[in-house]
């Protein structure tokens, strides 16, 4: 039996032995693609699962974790942060296109997987049964159109959702910007899996929804497709199709209202 202390050192050992986790950006530079990883947990009967149904939140198409896997007993969620010298590189790049985003996010990507796959499998080993929502055939998501003040936008409507579940984890909280600001910072890629054996849940240190958001527009300012307010967070339509246009330019990635901001590589609030 793998436990709970077990599983978070063999996750601080497979990023310290990565022999991927750099990559040379265009301008000649190589730079390592991730920083140390932060691990949390949740019981599957946590109540807050069952009000991601709720319409206001993610809605009807969301499967709580026991939907996923009946017998499953914990939540395991992971924020990999984005190195510090990749940080460094997209923040000072132009406002659109980032080559260096386009070329380090899906190797970091690509890191964190390897990790999250590595911790399954030893989890698997031991006897453990595991399994990622977002890798099965039941993941979808569903986008509907809504109001966000004057605006058309969408929201996201998915049968498991990354951010969610590290919020659950007691790994953070969202920002406007919509992403999940951690300890460490919201510039990062996230896992998660379901494990069918009994770990300690992660104390959640927050009550609200945007905690850990200072709310000091320092992301309404740098994102370059005007997607974000104050009052109405990330219009996710907007963001589409900005998204859009940076494929039309050559880029593939945006991301920079991650950027620049006090919540870029640690929780402002703290």
């Amino acid at each position: 039996m793998m436990m709970r202390q077990d599983l978070i050192s063999l996750l601080r050992t497979l990023w310290q032995e990565l022999d991927d986790n750099a990559v040379q950006l265009p301008s000649g530079r190589t730079v390592p693609v991730l920083g140390e990883p932060l691990i949390g947990f949740a019981a599957t009967d946590d109540p807050l699962f069952e009000r991601y149904k709720d319409p206001e939140v993610i809605g009807p198409d969301w499967l709580s974790p026991k939907e996923w896997l009946p017998e499953a007993k914990t939540v395991v969620g992971i924020f990999y942060p984005y190195a510090d010298e990749l940080r460094e590189e997209v923040r000072g790049e132009g406002p659109v296109v980032s080559a260096s985003a386009d070329t380090g996010f899906p190797q970091a990507g690509k890191c964190a997987r390897k990790i999250t796959a590595a911790l399954m499998e030893a989890l698997s080993n031991a006897g453990i049964t595991v399994l990622d929502p977002g890798r099965d055939p039941r993941f979808k998501v569903t986008n509907t159109p809504v109001r966000s003040g004057e605006d058309e936008s969408l929201h996201f409507c998915s049968a498991w959702s990354q951010r969610h579940a590290l919020y659950a984890c007691g790994l953070g909280t969202f920002g406007i910007h919509r992403h999940l600001i951690t300890e460490k910072g919201c510039a990062g890629t996230m896992g998660s899996f379901l494990i069918d054996a009994a770990y300690e849940p992660t104390p959640r240190t927050y009550t609200g929804v945007y905690d850990n958001c200072i709310m000091c527009g320092a992301c309404v300012s740098r994102c370059p497709a005007h997607a974000i307010t104050l009052e109405h967070c990330r219009n996710l339509l907007r963001c589409l199709q900005h998204g859009d246009e940076i494929e039309k330019l050559g880029g593939s990635e945006c991301g920079r209202c991650m950027f620049g901001v006090p919540c870029e590589s640690r929780n402002p609030s703290a």
